[in-house]
């Protein structure tokens, strides 16, 4: 992008913006900030932890941080990615799911229903600072047209310039955020 200018390139397919975001973890070289509402252990989610191990592998700061209520995700796996020492995960409002036993779960659902609701909906991935992904796709099959039965219709779009560092300052209050927990 020119200087002061975003460039913006949308991402209208699974498959391209899945390519994308392969691409750009792969290249990162100092940092990785993920923030998603969807978080699925389904292959895509897989596939985009391992990327994301092999990031921190190579010395790349990871940070991410994912709702509590649609992560898919098994508490020991989050664990064991959280104990890297290049990657920080965070949850966001564990009340539903991330080391909630079922019974508290139940409480909090019939108790705190507003508290239980408080969800965070981004989905953003930002590489290095200076180049970033935003849109509709959560972490899963149906967002990248993986799935076998159904699929859904989002778009991203891929940012260089002065619109990554908003993008970048909108992740930190949700990473200093008292809903967001260390796994």
């Amino acid at each position: 992008a020119p200087p002061g200018k975003t460039g913006v390139y949308v991402l209208d397919t699974g498959v391209e913006a899945l390519l994308a975001r392969a691409w750009l973890v792969e290249n990162a070289r100092q940092s990785i900030e993920v923030q998603y509402f969807i978080w699925s252990s389904d292959n895509i989610g897989t596939l985009a932890a391992e990327a994301l191990l092999r990031a921190a592998q190579r010395g790349v700061r990871v940070r991410v941080i994912v709702d509590d209520l649609m992560i898919d995700a098994p508490d020991q796996a989050l664990l064991a990615l959280a104990r890297h020492p290049f990657i920080d995960i965070r949850i966001y409002n564990p009340k539903t799911s991330v080391g909630v036993p079922l019974q508290k779960r139940l409480q909090n659902g019939l108790t705190d229903f507003r508290g239980v609701n408080q969800r965070m909906h981004d989905k953003t991935l930002v590489v290095d600072g200076r180049i970033a992904i935003t849109g509709g796709r959560n972490m899963a099959a149906e967002y990248f047209d993986y799935h076998h039965e159904y699929n859904f219709r989002d778009r991203d779009a891929l940012l260089l310039g002065p619109a990554v560092k908003t993008i970048q300052a909108h992740f930190e209050p949700f990473w200093r955020s008292e809903l967001s927990l260390e796994v």
